[in-house]
């Protein structure tokens, strides 16, 4: 009898665990479209306004600071699995994080002269769009505990308000005087405000007292380092190796195509906390992730297949359409990137390296092709055959994975006895 009663409760708890997995992913989800939306509006300002030349330089300031906040990518990994700690270690970390802030951007100061003649771009617009790193690691701490403690809710507010700004600032480009100027001054003054707000949500948040271990927090800072790496490695590659006005479409196309790997990022988020919420359930979170995923996934690329031509042009306007007839293969190649980053979400759940390995692996690869890539072709089919085949092999290797762990806990514990 108590055997039946534990196993009732047992699937009352999953039923509301699973009811709190779903509404994770549409407030999540919702907050993420709108995020995705604001991103549209800001580069489709940004690229009439602009031009492919001018535009190419914007998305080299937004990608080297895409690099500078890294660390931001893995602390919220990483306080994603700690949560809120211990007032002590709080202000330890507080420590730290602002101070690899602050050396971060003094670095961009001391470099800006080699790093502006490597891309081709002022140096003042690059200490300016670049100064939004010193509040980012903070920002990020607090991004991960809200997730920590799933209020998704909080953490999809903070995301669009920083979207909002986004937009404010891509507007002030219409302004004909020092145009990037005062957009990468109001990306800058997003970050600070939205530092402001989230220090306050997060006041809110128990204190998380469950220790994770210190590999787990390696393997967890080193999936967050990938990918950033593969969000912002080939943007700055085509800046390194194409002419600017390709480089430019080809930024462009990036920009476009990585709307489909975007929308794993929320999906595995939420999968993620789920697992660590749940262990014993973390296949089906798994299934169900990889199935919306493919869902969404699929329509934006039909969309890149039948519309292609008409998006460059209401997206990034007609000096883009170049890269109309490259478009679907691009997507393909991102769809790809989305299930990598899926697959390595779920590793961290899992306290597993094999996939880190991989998806590792095909980042090399893909950035050595790049950098030895001088055409448009060739940039877009490099990206999707060699993400595909990491794809491939990545499957490859979870699969043995699995299937010699279960192997080897069916030998441990024998045969299941009805």
């Amino acid at each position: 009898m108590d055997k039946i009663v534990l196993k009732q409760a047992g699937a009352v708890g999953h039923v509301a665990k699973n009811h709190q997995f779903w509404s994770d992913n549409v407030v999540l989800g919702f907050s993420a479209l709108l995020v995705g939306v604001f991103n549209y509006l800001y580069h489709v300002v940004l690229a009439h306004v602009l031009g492919p030349h001018k535009y190419g330089d914007l998305t080299t300031f937004l990608n080297v600071t895409s690099f500078l906040v890294m660390p931001a990518s893995v602390v919220v990994l990483i306080y994603t699995r700690l949560g809120k700690r211990p007032r002590p270690a709080e202000q330890r970390d507080a420590w730290w994080l602002w101070g690899i802030g602050v050396v971060s951007w003094a670095a961009i100061w001391v470099f800006a002269g080699p790093l502006s003649r490597t891309f081709h771009v002022s140096q003042l617009l690059l200490i300016i769009f670049t100064a939004e790193v010193v509040p980012s690691l903070a920002l990020a701490a607090n991004t991960g505990i809200l997730q920590n403690a799933r209020r998704y809710l909080l953490v999809g507010a903070l995301a669009v308000l920083n979207g909002l700004f986004r937009v404010v600032a891509a507007s002030s480009a219409l302004w004909p005087v020092y145009r990037l100027v005062v957009v990468g001054g109001l990306e800058g003054a997003a970050a600070w405000v939205t530092w402001v707000v989230s220090r306050r949500m997060v006041r809110t948040v128990p204190v998380q007292e469950e220790a994770t271990g210190f590999g787990m927090v390696t393997a967890t800072g080193v999936v967050a380092v990938i990918n950033v790496l593969y969000a912002i490695v080939d943007g700055l590659a085509a800046k390194y190796a194409l002419p600017p006005e390709i480089a430019g479409q080809y930024t462009g196309m990036a920009i476009m195509g990585h709307s489909i790997d975007f929308v794993s990022g929320s999906l595995a988020t939420v999968m993620l906390t789920a697992m660590l919420s749940d262990p014993s359930h973390r296949y089906s979170y798994l299934g169900l992730t990889v199935a919306v995923y493919g869902l969404l996934a699929g329509l934006v690329q039909w969309i890149f297949i039948a519309h292609g031509a008409r998006l460059v042009i209401m997206i990034l306007g007609p000096r883009f359409l170049a890269i109309a007839p490259w478009i679907p293969s691009y997507g393909w190649g991102m769809i790809g990137l989305g299930l990598l980053n899926i697959a390595m979400f779920y590793s961290i759940a899992q306290s597993r390296w094999e996939v880190i390995t991989t998806t590792g692996c095909g980042l090399l690869v893909w950035t050595w092709t790049l950098v030895h890539d001088h055409t448009l072709r060739a940039f877009t089919l490099s990206t999707a055959h060699i993400l595909v085949a990491t794809v491939a092999a990545t499957g490859v290797v979870m699969g043995v994975t699995l299937a010699v762990s279960g192997y080897g806990r069916v030998g441990r514990e024998g045969p299941e006895v009805p």
